[in-house]
C-alpha cells in the first residue's frame, strides 16, 4: 500500500511565512542594539499574557487532552512558562554582559585586549511538540527573547485548540515583528522548517527531527534539537525506598508518561528488588 500524500502547503501560507520572516529579520537590523530594557519589555508581555489567558489555556488544553486536569496544566505549562520568563528577566543583564578573555602573544605585548561580546542572532523559529504545548513554546522562547531575538512559533497539529489560543494570545500581546504564529498542518511544519531562520529550535521525537535538519541544512540553518530518550534511574542501598519510589512514579506518570523525564526503567540492587517493586505498586 502506498503512504498518504501529504496535502501540499498554500502559496498564501508560504508567502505569509516567506514574508513574516523577511519582515522581522528587517526590523531586527533597523533596531540595532537590543537594550535590557527592551528584552525585559518583551518577556514582561509574555508573562502577562500567561496569567491574563491561564483558564483559556486551561481549557484548549482540556479540549485537546480531553482528560487533563486545571492543576496539571497550571503546573507543568502556565507555571513553568512563567517560572522560565522570570528567570531570565533575573539573569539577562548578567548574561549580556562582556566577558574579558586573555589576550594571546604576541597582541599582548601590543596592548591588546580581549573580550566577548554576546549578541542576538536575529530571528528564531520554533517548532513545538504536542505534550505540553505551552510550556515548549514559552520556556525556549525566555531564552530567545533574553538573548534579544525575534520569534516565529510553529505549534504542534495534535493540539489545534491549545494552537488557537496560543495564536490569539501571541497576536494579543506582542507586533507581529517580535513574534508570530503560523499554525497547520504538518504541511505547514515542513514548509517552516525550510525558512532560512538566523536559529531554529525543535521539541519532540527523533524522526521528526531528521526532516526538521535535513530541511534547515539546505539554508545552513543552526538547530537546536531535543529530543526523546531513554531516562535511567539509579536506587542506590542508602535510598529511602518509599520516598524515592513516590517521587519515581510521579515522575512516570505525569501527563500519562508523555513527559522527557519520565524515567524508563530502574536500576536496583538486587536485594532490594521486591521491596522496590512493592513500593512501586503503593505508590
Amino acid at each position: 500500500m502506498n503512504a498518504p500524500q501529504q496535502a501540499p502547503i498554500s502559496e498564501d501560507v508560504e508567502q505569509q511565512m516567506q514574508q513574516s520572516l523577511a519582515d522581522q529579520k528587517q526590523a531586527y537590523l533597523q533596531e540595532g542594539a537590543v537594550t535590557a530594557e527592551t528584552r525585559i519589555d518583551r518577556m514582561d508581555r509574555a508573562i502577562d499574557g500567561l496569567v491574563r489567558y491561564a483558564d483559556k489555556i486551561s481549557d484548549a488544553l482540556n479540549t485537546d487532552f480531553t482528560c487533563r486536569p486545571r492543576e496539571v496544566n497550571m503546573l507543568t505549562d502556565v507555571i513553568g512558562s512563567i517560572g522560565a520568563l522570570k528567570h531570565s528577566k533575573k539573569h539577562v543583564r548578567k548574561w549580556m554582559a562582556a566577558e574579558k578573555r586573555p589576550t594571546l602573544f604576541p597582541l599582548n605585548l601590543l596592548g591588546g585586549r580581549s573580550r566577548i561580546e554576546y549578541q542576538p542572532k536575529g530571528v528564531v523559529g520554533i517548532v513545538a511538540p504536542w505534550n505540553f504545548p505551552i510550556a515548549m513554546i514559552f520556556q525556549p522562547m525566555a531564552g530567545i527573547l533574553a538573548a534579544g531575538n525575534r520569534v516565529m512559533i510553529k505549534p504542534s497539529e495534535f493540539t489545534p485548540a491549545t494552537s488557537d489560543v496560543i495564536a490569539d494570545m501571541v497576536a494579543d500581546v506582542f507586533d507581529p515583528l517580535e513574534v508570530t504564529t503560523f499554525t497547520g498542518g504538518p504541511e505547514v511544519g515542513q514548509a517552516f522548517s525550510g525558512l532560512a531562520f538566523d536559529h531554529m529550535i525543535f521539541t519532540g521525537a527523533t524522526g521528526i527531527a531528521k526532516h526538521i535538519m535535513a530541511a534547515a541544512s539546505r539554508n545552513l540553518v543552526p538547530v537546536t534539537l531535543e529530543l526523546g530518550g531513554k531516562s535511567p534511574v539509579i536506587v542506590s542501598r542508602s535510598a529511602d525506598i518509599d520516598k524515592s519510589l513516590a517521587r519515581i512514579m510521579m515522575g512516570k506518570t505525569m501527563n500519562a508518561g508523555q513527559i522527557c523525564l519520565a524515567p524508563d526503567y530502574l536500576l536496583v540492587p538486587e536485594e532490594k528488588l521486591d521491596e522496590v517493586i512493592a513500593s512501586a505498586e503503593r505508590a
